[in-house]
């Protein structure tokens, strides 16, 4: 059953990324000192004061299309039986897969990434950590977007056939229980200006590279959540869409954030399963 809590707006801080020259952050792991640099990068972040406004109630109001986030009505039984992310991952990734397909009218999805956080800190790196994120960033630029494609779709006909349509990225982000501390805002795509907001990042690996954006802080940023999100409302959240390559991708920013109300409690369990979706040349 969804939460009847009174809405309730948060002061906090979020961690934006500073402009540097070029507007490009390259991290190269194939030669010493990659590792060093990688650490670095929280010198070129720095904290702003924002609000960021409690949807509940209001959550029809807000349409991936038009805000570039959703959330969605969506059962999820049999959580309460899986311990493991392997046992998470069996129960709701076909399922999801199912919910991207409904609401944005796809006929193929393919499943990027599946990652359980469930930890308060973590000293893991990157995408092996399990604690929440706490800088605003997207998960691709467009050029990252684009070349993650080439790696999921091989065969440069079919990618070609599937470009006439719309492609998205779409990141589905759910809890595994009533969240309270640490909650995920995402930022209105209404309210952002592409071009001077977003620096690439570009990490280099010896099996290839991926390019995420980090996000310079904008006034004009409206920030966004939905309080005691529970496991049965997940967020619908773009990371690319083809259709607005000419306007940014709709790479949405987005970021863990601290409650003070909660700075104590345990910590949040969420699962966020990433995914290409393709929709039809006609009906995107």
């Amino acid at each position: 059953m969804a939460a009847t809590t009174c809405r309730r707006d948060i002061s906090t801080e979020l961690a934006y990324w500073e402009s540097v020259p070029g507007k490009a952050i390259h991290i190269d792991f194939t030669i010493p000192g990659g590792e060093e640099r990688y650490n670095a990068l929280k010198d070129v972040r720095a904290a702003h004061p924002v609000t960021i406004h409690d949807i509940r109630g209001r959550e029809t109001e807000f349409t991936l299309d038009r805000n570039g986030f959703q959330y969605i009505r969506h059962e999820a039984p049999g959580l309460e039986n899986c311990s493991s992310e392997d046992e998470f991952a069996a129960a709701l990734v076909p399922e999801t897969e199912k919910l991207v397909q409904k609401l944005t009218g796809a006929t193929k999805t393919v499943v990027i990434s599946n990652r359980v956080r469930c930890m308060i800190t973590d000293t893991a790196k990157r995408a092996d950590s399990r604690a929440p994120a706490f800088a605003v960033h997207s998960d691709f630029t467009i050029t990252g977007a684009l070349h993650h494609l080439e790696k999921i779709i091989e065969n440069p006909a079919e990618r070609e056939q599937l470009m006439k349509g719309r492609v998205y990225v779409i990141n589905v982000w759910r809890p595994l229980k009533t969240i309270t501390r640490d909650p995920l805002a995402v930022c209105d795509w209404k309210s952002v200006e592409p071009d001077t907001d977003w620096l690439a990042n570009r990490f280099m690996f010896s099996h290839g590279w991926n390019e995420f954006g980090g996000v310079v802080h904008n006034e004009k940023h409206k920030w966004f959540y939905l309080s005691h999100q529970e496991p049965s409302e997940p967020l619908v959240f773009a990371q690319f869409d083809s259709k607005e390559m000419e306007n940014g991708g709709m790479t949405l920013a987005h970021s863990a954030f601290v409650d003070p109300e909660y700075a104590d409690s345990n910590a949040r369990e969420s699962i966020e399963i990433k995914m290409f979706a393709f929709v039809p040349d006609g009906n995107s």
